[in-house]
C-alpha cells in the first residue's frame, strides 16, 4: 500500500508541476482549439478558409442562452450558499470530516450523488462543499478537493437523471427516433452495467485514489493565504448587517431593506415550483434548477439589498463563462457545418467490429468532446453516423447511447469547459486541478472498459 501511495503521489506531483508550467489559461486553450479546428476544416473537408470563418462567426453566439443559464447557476448557487442560514448548515455538515483525508472522500461522494440528481446542482454544491470543508480544516490539498468535486459532479451528472442524451432518446419525436427508437431510462440511466461502473468508479475508486494521493498530515501545508483571504472577504461582504438605523434611512433605503417584497416573491416562486413538479413530474431542467436556487436565495437573504450584495460577488465568479463559452460555440459551428464531426465519427465507425465498437465510439467522442463540449450538441451532429454503424454491427441501441455518452462525459474531466462554473466559485484555474483530473480520467476509463468487457 505504501508503494502504491508513493507512486500515485509522485505521479500526481509530476502531472501538476507539468500542467502548472505548460498548460495555458482556459481562454488560450479555447483559442488554440479554434485554430486547430479551422486548419482541420480546410485540410480535411471541402470547406474553404472563408467558409470556416463564416461557420465560426455564425456559430459564435450559439451558446448565449446556455451561457446565461451557466452564469445563473454560478450566481444563484453562490447566493444560496452565502445566506446566513445556508452557511450555518454548510459549516455544520462540513464538520463531519475530521481530517483532510476524510474531507476529500466526503466531497468526492457527496458531489457524485448531488451530480447524479442534477449536474448543475452537483457543480455548484461540489465547489461550495470543497470550499467550506477546506476553510474548516485549513491544512488540506485544496486543489485535490476541487478536482474530486468536479470529477464526481460532471461525470455522475451527465449519467444521471438530468443527462441530456438519456433524456433526449426517451423523448417522443427526437431526431433519431426512426433509427434508434425510444429508449427508456431503465435502459440508460438505470442500466445495470452503467450503475455498477459509476458506483465502482465514482463512489469507491476515485475517493480511494484521492485519499491515497492526499499528503500525510505532517506534510500538508496550510491553505494558500491568498485563497483564504479571498474567501473571508467574500464571506464578510455577504454578511447580513444593516448598520444604518432605520430612522435615518431615506424612503428608498427603507424599501431596499424591507423583507416583505422578498417574502412575497419567494413564496410565489415556491408555489410555482410545487406546481411544476406536480404537473411535470421530477423534470429537473437547468432552468428549473436556476429558478429554485434563485427563489431560495430571495427568501434566505431576507431583503433586496442583501440579495444584491450576494449576487454581485456571485456574478463576479462567472466571468469565465461570459468570455469562453462563445469560443466553444464558434468551434461547434465549424465542426458541425464543415462536416469534421461526421468525418471523425465515420472513421472510427469504419474500423470497428461488433466487439470493439463501444471502445472506439468512446475514444471518438472523447476526441470530439475537446472541440464540441456540448452533450446534446455532439449527439446532434455525430449521433446518426455512429448510431447507424452500431446497428449495422448488431449493437443494442441503448448500449450505443451509453458508449457514446460515456466517451464525451468522462472526457469532460480533462476538458476546461464544464469546469468553469466550479472553478469560478473555488477561485482556481483548470491547470491547478488538471494533474489530478488526468489520473481520475484514466482510472474511470479503465473501469468502464472493464465493466463493458465483462457485462456486454
Amino acid at each position: 500500500m505504501k508503494s502504491i501511495r508513493s507512486g500515485l503521489r509522485k505521479l500526481a506531483k509530476a502531472l501538476n508541476i507539468g500542467m502548472d508550467k505548460f498548460m495555458p489559461d482556459a481562454i488560450v486553450f479555447a483559442m488554440i482549439l479554434t485554430i486547430i479546428t479551422f486548419i482541420g476544416g480546410i485540410t480535411l473537408t471541402d470547406s474553404s478558409a472563408l467558409n470556416m470563418i463564416a461557420y465560426w462567426g455564425k456559430g459564435f453566439w450559439g451558446f448565449l442562452a446556455f451561457s446565461m443559464q451557466m452564469t445563473l447557476i454560478i450566481a444563484t448557487g453562490y447566493m444560496v450558499a452565502s445566506a446566513p442560514l445556508a452557511k450555518r448548515f454548510l459549516v455544520k455538515i462540513c464538520k463531519i470530516p475530521k481530517n483532510a483525508v476524510q474531507g476529500v472522500v466526503f466531497i468526492a461522494i457527496c458531489s457524485a450523488i448531488l451530480g447524479w440528481i442534477s449536474w448543475g446542482l452537483g457543480l455548484v454544491a461540489g465547489a461550495i462543499l470543497a470550499r467550506t470543508v477546506a476553510q474548516n480544516l485549513r491544512k488540506v490539498d485544496f486543489k485535490l478537493y476541487v478536482a474530486v468535486a468536479y470529477t464526481g459532479a460532471i461525470t455522475c451528472g451527465l449519467f444521471g437523471i438530468s443527462g441530456s442524451e438519456f433524456l433526449m432518446v426517451n423523448t417522443p419525436g427526437y431526431f433519431l427516433e426512426k433509427l434508434l427508437g425510444l429508449i427508456p431510462l431503465s435502459k440508460t440511466v438505470f442500466e445495470p452495467s452503467l450503475l455498477i461502473a459509476q458506483v465502482l468508479g465514482l463512489i469507491i475508486v476515485v475517493p480511494l485514489l484521492a485519499a491515497l494521493i492526499h499528503p500525510d498530515k505532517d506534510k500538508t501545508p496550510e491553505m494558500d493565504k491568498e485563497i483564504l483571504d479571498r474567501f473571508a472577504a467574500q464571506d464578510k461582504e455577504n454578511e447580513i448587517a444593516i448598520t444604518k438605523d432605520k430612522k435615518n434611512m431615506t424612503p428608498a433605503e427603507k424599501i431596499d431593506n424591507n423583507p416583505i417584497l422578498n417574502l412575497i416573491i419567494g413564496v410565489g416562486g415556491l408555489i410555482y415550483i410545487g406546481y411544476w413538479f406536480a404537473t411535470k413530474g421530477f423534470d429537473l431542467t437547468l432552468d428549473v434548477m436556476n429558478f429554485i436556487l434563485l427563489m431560495i436565495a430571495i427568501i434566505l437573504h431576507g431583503t433586496p439589498r442583501n440579495l444584491l450584495t450576494a449576487a454581485e460577488e456571485g456574478v463576479r465568479s462567472a466571468f469565465g463563462v461570459v468570455i469562453q463559452f462563445p469560443f466553444y460555440a464558434g468551434i461547434q459551428g465549424m465542426m458541425g457545418a464543415s462536416g469534421l464531426v461526421a468525418l471523425i465519427a465515420n472513421f472510427f465507425a469504419s474500423i470497428s467490429t461488433a466487439a470493439t465498437y463501444p471502445y472506439w465510439c468512446y475514444i471518438a467522442m472523447a476526441i470530439v468532446n475537446f472541440f464540441v463540449p456540448s452533450s446534446g450538441g455532439i449527439f446532434m451532429v455525430a449521433g446518426e453516423p455512429l448510431g447507424q454503424a452500431a446497428l449495422n454491427l448488431g449493437l443494442d441501441p441503448n448500449k450505443f447511447v451509453i458508449a457514446f455518452t460515456s466517451g464525451e462525459t468522462i472526457s469532460n474531466i480533462i476538458q476546461p469547459f464544464w469546469a468553469i462554473p466550479l472553478l469560478g466559485i473555488a477561485g482556481l484555474k483548470m491547470k491547478d486541478i488538471m494533474g489530478y483530473c488526468i489520473i481520475f480520467f484514466i482510472a474511470l476509463t479503465a473501469i468502464f472498459f472493464g465493466v463493458w468487457a465483462i457485462m456486454w
